[in-house]
């Protein structure tokens, strides 16, 4: 599918598409049917309407942004113990920095947490909607336990109702809630928020593409407003593990994850 400005490539019975070169995965496979392509409603509705029409979703204006420090006090998250590197600590790094980037920006910024200590994942929902955030960004990062071979950057928003999350087709189950979450009000506006990072992340840190994708996180699920969570690398990896245990590297993802914002915000206004 092509127009004056975008390009979706679709393969039947696959989950993977590509929109603009990114990966992308839709929430239910393809399929031909009746002489055509096939995607379900939900996938045209949320998915490709939130990537290629984001200024028709009437979203309000950005002007308050929650970050959230993945992980933190007895929490260590991921970790690679043979270089020293825990999760906690750089995304708590990662989002302090973030935050000034914002801030710069004329954002104002709440944080879930700004030391090392434990939050619960329902709380840091409730300090983004106390705080009447506008978008909520979750910093983590990845890590595969006796794999030092994946790397790269991936973005997930929360499922929609009636999906299964993108690792439950790996694992052969089916994890659909019938039940909408808070947060599916803004299905739309999160793709546009994740896509518009993701895209960033993969042209700026020059990171291998690991697509935009759903899952039933948690800390999403009991937001008042669009939420992605970000996963810019994999600790894992020791090439990319080293990066990301430098200052200068975790300052360019903090400015590069600033960029998307700036990206969404333009991509929700622009009517061209």
């Amino acid at each position: 599918l092509r127009n004056e400005k975008d390009q979706v490539e679709i393969e039947a019975g696959s989950r993977e598409m590509r929109v603009n070169g990114l990966r992308v995965f839709l929430g239910d496979p393809s399929r031909w049917a009746e002489g055509g392509l096939r995607i379900t409603r939900i996938d045209a509705e949320k998915l490709l309407a939130g990537i290629l029409s984001p200024s028709e979703m009437g979203v309000p204006r950005v002007t308050t942004i929650a970050i959230d420090p993945g992980h933190g006090g007895s929490d260590t998250g991921t970790q690679n113990a043979a270089l020293g590197l825990r999760e906690k600590i750089f995304t708590l790094d990662v989002s302090v920095r973030l935050k000034a980037a914002l801030e710069k920006r004329g954002y104002r910024v709440a944080m879930t947490r700004q030391t090392d200590v434990d939050v619960g994942l329902g709380a840091r929902a409730i300090i983004a909607n106390q705080a009447q955030a506008d978008l909520f960004l979750s910093i983590h990062f990845n890590a595969v336990d006796k794999d030092k071979r994946t790397k790269g950057a991936e973005v997930f928003t929360f499922a929609p109702q009636f999906q299964r999350s993108a690792d439950a087709w790996g694992a052969g189950k089916d994890d659909t809630e019938a039940l909408p979450a808070p947060v599916n009000r803004f299905d739309s506006a999160s793709v546009a928020c994740a896509h518009a990072i993701h895209g960033a992340l993969v042209k700026e840190l020059k990171v291998e593409d690991r697509g935009q994708k759903i899952a039933h996180w948690g800390v999403l699920r009991p937001l008042n407003c669009p939420g992605v969570l970000i996963e810019p690398g994999f600790l894992s990896n020791d090439d990319e593990g080293r990066k990301i245990g430098t200052p200068e590297y975790r300052q360019r993802i903090a400015e590069t994850i600033a960029r998307g914002v700036d990206a969404y915000v333009k991509a929700i206004a622009s009517k061209n």
